[in-house]
């Protein structure tokens, strides 16, 4: 048995295609200490929030700090699909949601809030039928899915990206107004 603490746990380099604003990863758990498990402490700055995605596995999070938003996207692929607005849910500190595997999401802080949480995970057995060997739950990131998406292979990616980006962001923050005024 090791310990391990949220505050001091390595801090992991983020990649900026998959966050808007700033935002600090620091793995708690992983493959160097932990076998089915993997977690982490995320703090989201000030209105920062993940881009779209989705886990092959289920995701827990536990709101150690501040005030957040998750929310869940009806539809198969991250460019047509729409904010389930019955699904938009504001965090508060200690407040716990389970975000079902394969299923598009975002989440983060509200905009002039910081959010820190939790992120728990289930590592997989395998696939190749080794004994014992884990691997990572994959995470399917906007950018990634919307280089697949292209409708339009004559535009070049980067413009697609850049304008695909700022729409489902425009569409995410307009849902979130939507919910904080009912």
């Amino acid at each position: 048995m090791q310990k391990y603490n949220i505050h001091t746990a390595i801090e992991k380099n983020v990649n900026s295609n998959y966050f808007t604003g700033r935002v600090t990863i620091r793995e708690v758990l992983a493959e160097g200490n932990s076998t089915e498990q993997e977690m982490y402490h995320v703090t989201f700055h000030n209105g920062a929030l993940t881009t779209l995605h989705f886990h092959e596995s289920d995701q827990i999070l536990i709101a150690t700090y501040g005030k957040g938003v998750i929310g869940l996207m009806k539809g198969g692929n991250v460019l047509s699909s729409e904010v389930d607005m019955d699904s938009i849910t504001f965090l508060n500190e200690w407040d716990t949601v389970c975000i079902p595997a394969n299923i598009i999401h975002f989440h983060g802080a509200l905009v002039g809030e910081d959010l820190s949480h939790i992120a728990i995970m289930k590592r997989h057995r395998s696939d190749r039928g080794e004994k014992d060997i884990f691997k990572r739950s994959a995470t399917k990131w906007e950018y990634d899915l919307l280089q697949q998406e292209n409708p339009n292979e004559m535009e070049t990616t980067e413009k697609f990206l850049i304008t695909a980006q700022r729409e489902i962001r425009d569409r995410i923050q307009v849902a979130i107004s939507k919910k904080l005024t009912r």
